[in-house]
């Protein structure tokens, strides 16, 4: 039986490596970003590793510029699911005083959604209006082709 080795990798390494990787795939696909939305959508491939994103994602007006704002402003990003939440850099937020919610596990929740025949991410979003700080909210769904 062959011995694998494992090397070890620091994880700024994999990530940087991660986004080389991006690059070079956006590249070879002929997908050139938007500008402004170029890092948030570069960091859901990263999160997911689905390319798809690069075409299927949608952003209201000045999306990030808001968001940006908010978040330097102390707002909290709330999310339906795990994987949106990942992606989030959480230091970067604790920085300016904000944080990250998501209470898709929560059993009051799951009881919740239960009770008013909702899912649990329709509760979550309910459960988050009662915070008492700036939200923003990142709805993690995606349409199927």
């Amino acid at each position: 039986m062959m011995k694998k080795k494992y090397e070890h990798v620091l994880p700024m390494e994999i990530e940087k490596r991660s986004f080389e990787i991006i690059s070079e795939e956006l590249a070879r696909r002929g997908i050139r970003l938007d500008p402004e939305l170029d890092p948030v959508i570069r960091r859901v491939i990263h999160t997911t590793a689905d390319f798809e994103y690069a075409e299927t994602l949608t952003f209201s007006a000045d999306a990030v510029g808001h968001a940006v704002r908010a978040i330097r402003d102390g707002a909290c990003i709330v999310t339906d699911t795990r994987m949106a939440m990942s992606g989030i850099n959480k230091n970067s937020l604790v920085k300016y005083g904000g944080r990250v919610y998501n209470f898709i596990s929560d059993e009051d929740v799951a009881e919740s959604a239960k009770k008013n025949g909702t899912t649990r991410s329709a509760a979550c979003m309910d459960k988050a209006a009662g915070l008492d700080v700036p939200l923003i909210f990142a709805i993690g769904t995606r349409r199927r082709r």
